[in-house]
C-alpha cells in the first residue's frame, strides 16, 4: 500500500474536509475507500488528478503521490 495525500476542491472539500493522507494501491480502490467513509460521494461525479495530471482510468499509486479530487466543471 502507498501513502498518498488527498486534496479536494469545491463541494468535495465541504464533504471531505481538510487535506489528509490515506493508504491505497490505486485510484479505483481509493475512490471505493472514500465512498465508504463519505457516502455523500456516491452520487457525485468526481474528476481525479494524480500529481497534477487528470486521469480517466485506474492508476497505480506510489508513496507520496498527491491525488486531487475535483467536482465536475465545464469550460468555455
Amino acid at each position: 500500500m502507498s501513502s498518498v495525500k488527498i486534496m479536494s476542491f469545491g463541494r468535495l472539500k465541504e464533504i471531505l474536509g481538510p487535506d489528509f493522507e490515506i493508504e491505497s494501491e490505486n485510484t479505483d480502490e481509493l475512490l471505493s475507500q472514500l465512498t465508504e467513509k463519505f457516502p455523500q460521494l456516491k452520487d457525485l461525479k468526481v474528476r481525479i488528478a494524480v500529481n497534477q495530471k487528470i486521469i480517466s482510468e485506474n492508476k497505480a499509486l506510489q508513496n507520496n503521490d498527491v491525488v486531487a479530487l475535483m467536482p465536475p466543471y465545464s469550460g468555455g
